[in-house]
């Protein structure tokens, strides 16, 4: 098992929670590619990798956005070849033209970058932080709004950035896509990362009993009544079919495991005296 180096300045914060963050949020952008990309358009991207760092610059100097929000701001940069992988099947190039004219499989491509790249950037950028903001937020939480800008300067040493990997089998790419969290949105994820760890403790600490925890559906079967088709067929708007209830079948999914008897209280129709199927 490789050995966790740890550093000084994050003694006392739980950083070591870390790899369940990144573990949930991989699952999460391939969540994110699997549906919006491949589905839609029978793209093959997949997430390879996932890490989150503070050490060093991030090692993309180029483009990057900063997505703002009420809490704080998310940085957001990508490879170009994954850029115009997606521009290719967004936009149908991929059918017109051979891939190695419209993408470079160098990590970033020296022509500049037009209009249409750029859009399609923002709005990756956007989707793939609001992804990151619901993973640190939770499920129960509002979701966040963004607010892109483009910025040239790249984020500083000591930024916490997460890098994840990107392939695409049918194109033969590999790129990354990195998002920075500034410090409000770094501390709380690290809260976050603490509360769930103390829901989960106190969780194993006094579980329920099995019959507590396990929910299950009971449906009413409250009438069962076979007619010739021939009368079926002469039924109108405003006959009347004469039925009765009694017995009722109790069922899970689609197992039959009770009869019980139908039966009204305040108005409405309770199931009781129930009895096992044999």
């Amino acid at each position: 098992m490789p050995q966790q180096v740890l550093d000084p300045c994050h003694l006392g914060r739980p950083v070591h929670l870390l790899p369940v963050f990144t573990a949930a949020l991989r699952d999460d952008l391939a969540e994110l590619f699997r549906t919006g990309m491949n589905r839609r358009y029978r793209a093959s991207f997949a997430v390879t990798d996932i890490a989150m760092t503070c050490a060093a610059a991030p090692e993309h100097s180029g483009r990057w956005w900063s997505f703002a929000s009420a809490v704080g701001r998310i940085g957001f940069a990508l490879h170009r070849s994954v850029l115009l992988a997606a521009l290719e099947y967004r936009y149908g190039t991929r059918d017109s033209a051979p891939a190695e004219a419209t993408v470079s499989t160098a990590p970033d491509a020296p022509v500049r970058e037009t209009s249409t790249e750029e859009r399609l950037a923002a709005m990756l950028g956007g989707q793939l932080v609001a992804v990151v903001a619901a993973r640190i937020d939770g499920d129960s939480a509002e979701p966040q709004t963004f607010a892109p800008a483009i910025t040239s300067t790249p984020p500083a040493a000591g930024t916490w950035t997460i890098r994840v990997t990107i392939k695409e089998a049918a194109l033969g790419i590999e790129g990354a896509l990195w998002f920075t969290l500034d410090d409000a949105w770094m501390a709380r994820l690290l809260h976050r990362l603490v509360v769930n760890r103390s829901r989960a403790r106190d969780a194993a600490a006094d579980p329920q009993p099995l019959a507590a925890r396990l929910q299950l559906t009971l449906a009413g079967r409250l009438l069962h009544r076979e007619m010739p088709l021939g009368e079926l067929i002469d039924v109108r708007v405003g006959d009347v079919i004469p039925v009765s209830l009694g017995a009722t079948d109790v069922l899970i999914d689609d197992s039959r495991l009770f009869r019980a008897v139908v039966a009204e209280r305040n108005g409405k129709l309770c199931l009781t005296s129930f009895e096992d199927v044999e």
